[in-house]
């Protein structure tokens, strides 16, 4: 890896993770906890600490983003961030990839529902989200905003620079993990009165799911060119998780492991059909 490359990653790494977990730990600190989407669109907190709580939580999300435009800046000033833009509102790639893009999330999730249903735990597990299907649409919006605008750093920046130097299924492999580690604070706050195993097999079924994630994200990525499509998908995946499989792998911990196999059951076919090189039918330059 080029010199200008590897410093721009580094430089990037150290402005997202420093920004969302410094954002992160203090919220926790402030003695945040999730609430439910329900009560954040009734502005239902219990007082203006919690409040404040909440917000400098979520505004840790922003950190990919923020280093995102500013490292591209540092490093390819204005022709830098003129070329971030215009993938970050890159449309028109096929509406097949916006097909995939719907289904894909949904068949990975119910595959899970019905490993789930052949191990005995009860249908009545599933959907048992805070989110009703009317409030779907509204929930998919505020992911887009939120989790979704993690994509720019994520795929616009990490990826593009990583497959550089590296295959598509490498820079998957190391982005997968950083991505995952970004996710830690947050993670081990969700699991941290479950005990010590519980919580090591939740971080390991959870990076393992995100790693898959993320050689599907890059193929999404390397066939469109789109953060735009990769802000979607991000938002969609996090919707229907939230709608179908609810809270199951909190309250069944062991149930976080299976996404994570199904994940990989869909990266082991999509490198057999496209090949780790690129993820495309294209062949690498």
């Amino acid at each position: 890896m080029e010199k200008k490359n590897k410093r721009s990653l580094t430089t990037y790494i150290i402005i997202s993770f420093s920004f969302s977990w410094i954002l992160w730990i203090t919220a926790l600190t402030m003695g945040y906890e999730d609430i439910s989407f329900l009560k954040y669109l009734r502005w239902d907190f219990e007082s203006p600490g919690q409040i404040l709580a909440h917000i400098v939580f979520r505004i840790a999300v922003y950190g990919p983003l923020i280093a995102a435009f500013m490292t591209t800046y540092i490093y390819s000033k204005q022709r830098g961030i003129k070329e971030l833009i215009k993938k970050i509102f890159k449309v028109q790639v096929g509406f097949k990839w916006y097909l995939y893009l719907f289904l894909l999330p949904l068949f990975l999730n119910l595959i899970v529902v019905i490993i789930g249903l052949m191990f005995g735990i009860r249908l009545q597990s599933f959907f048992k989200s805070n989110i009703s299907f009317n409030y779907l649409f509204l929930f998919f919006i505020y992911e887009i905003l939120t989790s979704g605008l993690e994509e720019p750093g994520w795929r616009g920046f990490v990826l593009e620079r990583l497959q550089n130097t590296y295959s598509a299924e490498k820079a998957s492999w190391i982005l997968g993990i950083i991505w995952a580690i970004w996710h830690y604070p947050y993670v081990i706050s969700l699991y941290s009165d479950t005990g010590i195993i519980t919580l090591l097999f939740s971080l390991i079924g959870f990076s393992m799911a995100i790693i898959g994630q993320t050689f599907i994200m890059t193929w999404f990525y390397n066939n469109t060119k789109s953060i735009f499509i990769s802000i979607l998908l991000h938002a969609w995946l996090n919707t229907s998780t939230t709608f179908i499989l609810g809270n199951i792998t909190i309250d069944n911990p062991i149930m976080g492991i299976i996404p994570a196999l199904v994940t990989w059951g869909i990266v082991f076919i999509l490198l057999k059909i496209y090949g780790g090189q690129t993820l495309t039918r294209r062949i690498a330059e």
